[in-house]
């Protein structure tokens, strides 16, 4: 399959890796074109390619629109009817755009800084208007070594809520984790084999059969003695969770 030159919008974090694993692959890039020209000139002097001052001027095989929800109706809107285009965005609907040559590219994984993630640890979303731009994603994404799947609007909206749930409040379940032991002038380390197994043990028996804790067992006891322990803040969540808990494993 033909691999496309691509051009990338954006500058932050998703752009960036987007350029990092294209490089690696040797995949063309004609270039870049983000908000502010001296982060674009930055990224296409490490990157061996041309910045743009106008999006117009950049017409790749393959343009990635690696920037934030709010931002896609202006640049979508920007865009010469002929070029074809993906955004990575995962939540907004391609209904949403009249533009004729648009498709989905999107990067189901979370994305930071100092975490240089491979293709292959990244499943990939991808979604297009026409063959045309399903052919341009995937000769992309099979150039990149990234597993990817059809996936519709729809479908790819539920995957980005329930990602939402996984990383996002996962991710905030410890930090406050880290914030109790923190103030008690305790130790992370002995989290993080506990962290690893609750991931794992979810995977291998399935989230429903892996619930354990003392709102399963209705142990109130030591709910209360927890409850005690909380700022006004963290028992709001811990109450919450608890009940949550409850109510799905009333016969557990």
């Amino acid at each position: 399959m033909h691999v496309p030159q691509i051009g990338i919008v954006g500058s932050g974090k998703v752009a960036q890796t987007m350029l990092r694993l294209a490089s690696n692959a040797q995949i063309p890039i004609a270039g870049i074109y983000a908000r502010s020209y001296e982060k674009a000139q930055a990224l296409a002097t490490k990157y061996k390619c041309a910045a743009f001052e106008q999006l117009i001027d950049l017409k790749p095989e393959l343009l990635l629109i690696c920037i934030s929800d709010d931002a896609l109706p202006e640049i979508i809107g920007q865009l010469d009817p002929q070029q074809i285009a993906a955004y990575t965005a995962g939540s907004p609907s391609i209904k949403l755009f009249a533009h004729p040559q648009l498709g989905v590219c999107y990067p189901y994984q979370s994305i930071s800084k100092g975490r240089d993630l491979l293709a292959s640890d990244i499943p990939f979303m991808i979604e297009g208007k026409n063959d045309l731009v399903l052919q341009r994603i995937k000769g992309f994404l099979q150039q990149l070594g990234g597993q990817y799947q059809q996936c519709g609007s729809a479908q790819r909206a539920q995957y980005h809520l329930a990602g939402v749930f996984v990383n996002n409040f996962g991710n905030l379940m410890l930090l406050e984790a880290s914030k109790i032991l923190h103030q008690a002038q305790l130790d992370l380390t002995p989290l993080y084999p506990l962290l690893n197994e609750t991931i794992a043990k979810a995977i291998l028996l399935g989230p429903e059969n892996a619930q354990t804790g003392p709102a399963l067992r209705h142990d109130q006891n030591t709910l209360d003695r927890h409850r005690a322990q909380l700022d006004p803040e963290q028992l709001l969540v811990y109450d919450c969770l608890t009940n949550r808990i409850q109510d799905l494993f009333k016969n557990a």
